[in-house]
């Protein structure tokens, strides 16, 4: 600190550690000094001396007053009137003997006549259900303190019983008296020195003018909360600073269940009212309003909250986990939203064979808990999973008159086309289940009892050519089977996931009773003789007829191991066309007729 000595009234007298000035006050004409006395003793102490500059810190000092009591602390002095009348103050602490060791510090810290200049508020704002007021600090080194004022205590409008908090760096006071949610509460901060007196006198620092004073948002609900479009009106009294707002915007904020708080809605300055909507169903839910302050900072309202406020939540998380043909009926499970508000009535199945026209079936499930519903759509001969891939949804019925449907799915559906000399034509098509994690098509070939893995598919990959259907050595009658599985995740499931499976319809070709012939022999050759052969035919009603060109019947028997060797009449039948007619019996009781004409070869 740079200063200025006029009046040194020794040379012979040194400088020993200063005392520290605690607070400066004017008292009527008169000005009180007050200081701490210092750490170090001064072992041959002569004075405190007193110097006093008018209104320029850095000088000119001129001494007031030599203080020759070492355990005094405080003194008042005449001081003539300047322009500016403000004064400012230090002391030195002088010894008759030299100081070994001179301080570093010889002069004590300059004082201010001045009373302390208005506090700054930066923000009231209400945390945890109390009213917490923030300001910044005082730059007079004499403030100890702070007295804080709000227009709810005492009468004429309050600001004259203040609560009282200690420590100049202390910025910041919690109201655990006044409660947030009966009104808003306005403030107002008076800094403190040392050597103030008890108040009401003295009150040396100035209090922050009505223009600078803030002020609590208070919020309330204007109306009762609406079940059905779970909205409540709510509205809040304005951030004010003074008399104009001290806001950039307001949000709405709301908090689900004990989360956190997240912000809904931003309006601007001048909006005081708004709906908060999706109320959600049986939770604690609260709302306040955050103001973006136009200082940078924030301050929050009082909490509004609805303690398991039954709002009708329509369910968000419900959807159908898996479809399938089991047994030829169709099989759908279908996931509930257990936050969701009850339905009226059971839920009802919906089935479209286009995906555009739905249509009730009214049937209630086969199994219902409290995350599950399992329904069975019976297959019939209007309804076949065979003939067509079948789409289905739920509907709940609201409250409210709100009705609220499921997503879709699929069935997954295949078709056969026998080609023939034991050949076929597999397609597959229709399958859709909403947000999975598809994994492949299985197809099986079902023989009795016998389940065949055939091969996996992608999901692109929806046809299959059989080259052998049956096996013609066990010359048997069963019929054989093939089924499509569709193997998947369902995302919307829980970790860990289960792999799921949905079938589709099985389709079936059964063996028919056929007679092999060729189409020429040779008497002479490798093919000596003409037969035919059966399979799945018993010897019953059998007969076996040949006949020339003139109709003349060449050759016949009734017995399946006969043969025609080429002779007609004990001699050689000539090279031509021969017509043959076969009449056998199925191993399934039915009649068949088989004819044709076979070229004999010399």
């Amino acid at each position: 600190m740079l200063v200025f000595i006029c009046h040194i009234p020794s040379f012979s007298q040194t400088i020993y550690e200063a005392p520290k000035l605690t607070c400066v006050r004017s008292i009527g004409s008169q000005t009180e000094l007050n200081w701490d006395l210092p750490m170090s003793i001064n072992p041959c102490f002569s004075a405190y001396e007193i110097y006093a500059s008018n209104g320029n810190k850095n000088g000119p000092y001129t001494l007031q007053a030599s203080i020759t009591n070492p355990l005094q602390t405080n003194i008042t002095i005449n001081l003539s009137t300047g322009n500016p009348p403000f004064y400012y103050f230090y002391i030195l602490n002088r010894g008759t003997c030299n100081n070994p060791t001179p301080p570093t510090k010889t002069t004590s810290d300059t004082l201010f006549t001045d009373k302390p200049t208005a506090i700054e508020i930066e923000k009231v704002s209400v945390v945890n259900n109390q009213i917490v007021v923030n300001w910044l600090p005082s730059s007079s080194p004499e403030v100890i303190g702070y007295f804080i004022y709000n227009n709810a205590d005492g009468s004429s409008g309050g600001f004259n019983i203040p609560d009282t908090v200690y420590g100049r760096n202390t910025t910041t006071f919690t109201d655990t008296f006044h409660n947030p949610k009966s009104a808003p509460v306005t403030y107002a901060i008076r800094a403190f020195y040392a050597c103030q007196s008890a108040l009401p006198n003295y009150l040396e620092g100035s209090i922050t003018p009505p223009d600078k004073r803030h002020n609590t948002i208070r919020i309330n609900n204007q109306t009762a909360p609406d079940s059905c479009s779970q909205t409540v009106s709510i509205n809040w009294t304005p951030y004010l600073i003074g008399t104009t707002p001290g806001v950039i915007n307001y949000e709405v904020q709301t908090n689900n269940n004990n989360t956190g708080f997240t912000t809904q809605a931003t309006v601007d300055q001048n909006t005081t009212a708004t709906i908060v909507r999706n109320i959600p169903y049986l939770v604690d839910y609260c709302v306040r309003i955050k103001a973006n302050l136009t200082n940078g900072d924030s301050s929050f309202s009082n909490e509004l909250c609805f303690d398991s406020l039954r709002v009708v939540q329509v369910p968000k998380t419900d959807y159908i986990r898996n479809i399938s043909i089991e047994n030829g009926n169709m099989f759908v499970e279908y996931i509930k939203d257990t936050l969701a508000s009850p339905p009226i009535g059971n839920p009802i199945l919906y089935r479209s064979p286009d995906m555009l026209v739905f249509i009730p079936l009214n049937n209630t499930p086969d199994y219902a808990d409290k995350y599950t519903l399992l329904y069975t759509d019976p297959g019939n001969n209007n309804i076949n999973p065979g003939n067509n891939s079948f789409s289905y949804m739920v509907r709940l019925n609201m409250p409210c008159g709100n009705p609220h449907f499921s997503d879709t799915a699929t069935t997954l559906r295949l078709g056969i086309k026998d080609k023939g000399n034991n050949k076929a034509e597999l397609t597959w098509t229709g399958f859709d289940i909403q947000n999975i994690n598809f994994q492949n098509f299985t197809l099986e070939k079902i023989e009795g009892t016998d389940t065949l893995f055939v091969a996996n598919y992608n999901r692109n990959e929806t046809h299959y050519s059989e080259t052998q259907i049956f096996d013609y050595s066990l010359d048997s009658l069963d019929e054989v089977c093939y089924r499509v599985t569709a193997n998947f995740y369902n995302n919307n499931d829980p970790s860990p996931r289960t792999l799921l499976h949905s079938h589709s319809n099985i389709v079936c070709l059964e063996p028919t009773p056929k007679a092999f012939v060729p189409q020429a022999f040779a008497p002479e050759g490798n093919n000596k003789t003409f037969r035919p052969f059966l399979i799945y035919a018993v010897t019953d009603n059998y007969s076996f007829q040949i006949y020339n060109r003139w109709h003349q019947l060449v050759f016949s028997t009734n017995n399946t191991t006969d043969s025609w060797d080429g002779t007609f009449k004990g001699a050689p039948a000539p090279q031509d066309g021969y017509l043959y007619i076969i009449r056998y019996r199925g191993k399934n009781g039915n009649d068949y007729q088989v004819s044709g004409t076979i070229m004999l070869i010399r």
